[in-house]
C-alpha cells in the first residue's frame, strides 16, 4: 500500500515520471457539460485513463456572453477526474487548438519540465503518475502566461479518494469556482479575454462550473436529513472563494480535501486560488438553500446557486 488514508507517500516509493511527445493527435470522446457538477465513478481497476483534447471553442459563460475559450475537451471547466490513493493516472493530452498548451496536476508528484511541458498544435503528450494524497485538487494549463490560460478556461477538478473512502454515504456535487475577464470582439457578438482586466483582478463574471447563475435557474436537488458532500476547487486565477451555504453550517470540512485537515462547524470556508476543499452538511427542513461565495461582489457577478431540499 502506498499511503495511509490521510498521508502522503514517500517520494522514493513512487515510480519515476517520464513523458513522450508524439506527432499527430488522437480522438477524444466529447465531454457532456451537463455532468460537470457530478463525481464520476471510480475505475474498476487501479488505473485511471485520462484522455484530454485541447480545443478552442465558443462557450457561454453568462447569459448573453459567448466567449472564445481555450478548453480541455471542449468544456469549461474541464472534465472531473476521479481516482483513489494509489491509483495510476494515465494521461494522454492531444493538442487540437491553435497554440501551445500544457497541463499541471496539483495532485501529482512530478517534475514540471517533464510532465507539464507545452504541447504544440498537432502533437500528443503521454505520461502517468501515481496519486499519493487524498483531496480535491485543481488541474490547469501551465503555459505562460498562466494568468491568461487559466482565465480563458483551462482548468478542472481532480478528486482523489482516501484509501478507505470518504466515510458515510452522501449525495455529492463538484464545484469549480472561476473568473472571466471578457471584452467584446469588434464587429461580432462574441467575447475574448482582456489581459489588462486579468492583471487588475477585476472580474466581470464569476461562476461555479463555468456558467454564471446556472444553479439559480436550475437548482440542485438534495434530501432532508441526508448528508451532502461537496468537492470545491477554486481555479481563480486571482480571487479567493468564501464558500457558504445559507441556512446551515458546514459540519465537517477538510482543507484541500485531506481528511487530516479537519475543521468543524464552519460558517464560511475559505479556499485560495489554486486550492480545494471537501465539505459536508445536512439540512433538517425542506426548502431552498442558497450557496454563494460570501465575497458578495463575486456572488453578484454570478457565483451563486440554490440547493432545493425535499
Amino acid at each position: 500500500m502506498l499511503v495511509a488514508a490521510t498521508g502522503i507517500a514517500p517520494a522514493q516509493q513512487l515510480p519515476p515520471v517520464t513523458a513522450q511527445v508524439t506527432d499527430g493527435t488522437i480522438d477524444v470522446p466529447a465531454t457532456d457539460a451537463a455532468t460537470l457538477d457530478l463525481l464520476p465513478p471510480l475505475a474498476a481497476n487501479h488505473t485511471v485513463y485520462v484522455k484530454l483534447a485541447l480545443i478552442d471553442k465558443v462557450v457561454e459563460i453568462a447569459p448573453g456572453i459567448k466567449y472564445r475559450a481555450w478548453t480541455f475537451n471542449g468544456v469549461v471547466p474541464g472534465p472531473v477526474i476521479h481516482a483513489r490513493v494509489g491509483d495510476r493516472i494515465d494521461v494522454t493530452l492531444t493538442n487540437k487548438a491553435s497554440m501551445g498548451h500544457s497541463i499541471d496536476f496539483h495532485a501529482a508528484l512530478a517534475p514540471p519540465n517533464v510532465a507539464y511541458q507545452t504541447v504544440e498544435p498537432g502533437k500528443t503528450l503521454h505520461f502517468s503518475w501515481v496519486a499519493s494524497s487524498p483531496g480535491a485538487f485543481l488541474y490547469h494549463c501551465g503555459t505562460q502566461p498562466v494568468l491568461m490560460h487559466i482565465s480563458n478556461g483551462m482548468y478542472g477538478a481532480i478528486v482523489v479518494d482516501p484509501t478507505q473512502g470518504w466515510g458515510s454515504a452522501a449525495q455529492s456535487y463538484v464545484f469549480v469556482q472561476s473568473e472571466f475577464y471578457p471584452k467584446r470582439i469588434e464587429d461580432t457578438e462574441e467575447y475574448s479575454g482582456d489581459m489588462l482586466k486579468m492583471q487588475s483582478g477585476v472580474a466581470d463574471v464569476v461562476d461555479f462550473n463555468g456558467l454564471a447563475f446556472q444553479y439559480m435557474k436550475t437548482p440542485l436537488p438534495i434530501s432532508v436529513g441526508k448528508l451532502v458532500r461537496l468537492f470545491v476547487v477554486n481555479a481563480g486565477p486571482s480571487h479567493f472563494s468564501a464558500f457558504h451555504v445559507v441556512g446551515t453550517l458546514l459540519r465537517r470540512s477538510y482543507v484541500d480535501g485531506n481528511p487530516a485537515n479537519l475543521l468543524v462547524g464552519l460558517q464560511t470556508l475559505s479556499i485560495p486560488p489554486g486550492g480545494g476543499a471537501v465539505t459536508e452538511f445536512t439540512v433538517l427542513q425542506a426548502g431552498k438553500y442558497a450557496f454563494v461565495t460570501h465575497a458578495f461582489g463575486d456572488a453578484d457577478a454570478g457565483a451563486m446557486g440554490i440547493f432545493l431540499a425535499k
